[in-house]
């Protein structure tokens, strides 16, 4: 194929994909192909000498234009994204590259633009962004609500509380079996509103009340848990290994969150005459830190193991061990947040494994 027929095949194949125009010095257009004129809904003949302002929109400031044409007018390309108007009046985005055309003395004689229509793109682009501002405004409505409810819901719950504890105080010898258990009933129950309440308020600030990532000790943040699970540790007699635990980008309250929860439902669902044993530990694989942690307790079912991240799901009754349901499931939100994900395996009575899989450094 000659040079110039493969010109004319490289020309045709931009006609049909491309916006094209070619406008002097001054702006003013000399050559348009026909999807320019489609596009603008103006003919041929009504754009030709015209200046480019035909199809101005006014959307964008004059400022724009001048940085525009200082980059062009200095022999550079120009690539942007500019509103233009069609004849109608309608208005239609495109994706822009200007090449300056230089003479011998290198100065700027002609402008090629070649353009993309983006408007279904940029439309989208738009309700995108409403759907985020509303969804932000959306979760600040949840948060706010959250603590209010949780502070108004704790008050009278307070009250219950403290007045049933002075019915047992004062009239416990005077009572007989059957109103104390009333009482103590009521105050079981309202015991576990009161956690109820407050594990919702910490699983509704997973994703609204959050600390920035920052380059976060896993080790130390895990040997601090371990010292405020310190009685709980020394009461069951277990042991708790942590191995090769490094830094990764992360919320480190979150993190803590984490830890906190995992251990100690190991110490919590740990089998009856046997010494817990907890081992903590991760390695570090193509840019993430894939975190175990292992014990030797009760285990559960694996038919049940997306149960246990769902909100209020509990695998025991109350009477065998104590929890609002909430604690997994604020785990799982943690680690969506940090764009990590988590699988367990597990057997009755064989202990349980779960494996958390986070990012060494986030894309932020």
């Amino acid at each position: 194929m000659s040079f110039s027929r493969e010109l004319e095949h490289i020309r045709h194949a931009l006609d049909k994909s491309a916006i094209v125009a070619v406008t002097n010095v001054g702006g003013d257009i000399i050559h348009v192909n026909d999807k320019f004129c489609e596009i603008s809904q103006y003919s041929r003949d009504e754009l030709l000498g015209k200046n480019h302002r035909i199809i101005n929109s006014a959307h964008h400031p004059k400022s724009f234009f001048i940085g525009l044409w200082k980059t062009i007018s200095a022999g550079q390309i120009w690539v942007g994204e500019i509103q233009n108007r069609a004849k109608d009046g309608s208005c239609y985005w495109v994706h822009t590259t200007i090449v300056p055309s230089l003479n011998q003395s290198g100065k700027p004689e002609e402008y090629v633009s070649i353009r993309f229509e983006i408007t279904q793109r940029k439309q989208v682009e738009a309700q995108l962004k409403v759907y985020a501002e509303r969804l932000e405004k959306s979760n600040k409505e949840l948060e706010d609500f959250a603590s209010i409810a949780a502070h108004d819901l704790q008050e009278p719950l307070r009250k219950i509380q403290t007045f049933a504890e002075r019915l047992v105080s004062k009239y416990r010898v005077e009572l007989s079996e059957e109103p104390k258990d009333y009482l103590d009933r009521m105050l079981s129950a309202s015991k576990r509103m009161s956690h109820l309440i407050q594990d919702l308020l910490m699983y509704s600030k997973v994703s609204t009340q959050t600390q920035p990532f920052v380059m976060t000790d896993l080790k130390k943040i895990a040997e601090e848990v371990l010292s405020d699970l310190e009685i709980r540790i020394e009461q069951t007699k277990a042991q708790v290994i942590l191995e090769n635990l490094p830094i990764i980008q992360a919320d480190p309250l979150q993190m803590r969150q984490l830890f906190q929860n995992f251990i100690g439902n190991s110490l919590k669902f740990y089998k009856q005459n046997t010494t817990p044993l907890i081992k903590v530990s991760a390695r570090l694989e193509q840019g993430r830190c894939e975190l175990e942690i292992c014990d030797n307790g009760i285990g559960f079912d694996e038919k049940f193991s997306d149960k246990i991240f769902v909100i209020f799901q509990r695998l025991h009754s109350r009477e065998a061990f104590e929890g609002t349901g909430v604690g997994l499931a604020i785990c799982r939100k943690i680690i969506e947040r940090h764009s990590g994900q988590i699988s367990v395996s597990s057997k009755p009575n064989e202990g349980a494994l779960f494996k958390i899989s986070l990012p060494i450094q986030q894309q932020l």
